[in-house]
């Protein structure tokens, strides 16, 4: 079976309000919270790119796609950026995400041909939307849901042909902490310590 090209998005768009600074560029272990994401994705894809509409991911050696909208909602960035993409199948990760690796990616990506959009469930039925494919089939189920100004990503994937992947002690590249993401200093203070 040929591998289809893929293009790698991370999500690197929002305000940061909790962290009161921007957390992508935050340094954990010696790379930027936004480092881990593109490292995770290029074994993968063809492409990574950055959803953000700030432009100071010069030396990330990537291309900053900004939103097509003022709202600023992770769904606005994805909408965004499957519009400008090349490639049916899109890895999405959020910049805050940093011990999701490379492994569990390549497993959602073996679950995924048959779905407009496929994330991650674990624990007590947690949906992981701001890591997973997304083909652009979803687009006209997004482009709905933003025009009726409901940006909740969750309820989207469900009108979607999706598919939920349980991740558990079973999957390539598990670990208990793998979805931790990174909202306030007391998220990266016990991120350091992990």
């Amino acid at each position: 079976m040929a591998v289809p090209k893929i293009t790698g998005i991370v999500l690197a768009g929002g305000k940061s309000s909790r962290m009161g600074s921007d957390k992508s560029l935050m340094i954990l272990n010696g790379k930027t919270l936004i480092e881990y994401s593109i490292d995770a994705l290029k074994p993968l894809c063809e492409i990574v790119m950055i959803s953000s509409n700030n432009f100071i991911y010069d030396d990330t050696g990537c291309e900053v796609w900004p939103d097509e909208l003022p709202d600023g909602s992770p769904m606005i960035g994805i909408y965004s950026c499957l519009k400008r993409s090349q490639t049916e199948f899109n890895i999405i990760l959020s910049c805050d995400m940093p011990l999701i690796n490379t492994s569990l990616l390549e497993y959602l990506l073996e679950n995924a041909s048959d779905s407009d959009i496929t994330v991650p469930i674990h624990g007590n039925n947690l949906i992981e939307p701001l890591c997973g494919i997304y083909k652009q089939t979803c687009l006209p189920v997004l482009k709905s849901y933003i025009d009726k100004g409901n940006y909740r990503l969750n309820e989207s994937i469900r009108s979607t042909s999706h598919r939920l992947v349980t991740i558990d002690h079973q999957t390539p590249g598990f670990s208990e902490n793998l979805f931790s993401n990174i909202n306030t200093q007391d998220d990266f203070c016990n991120l350091l310590n992990y």
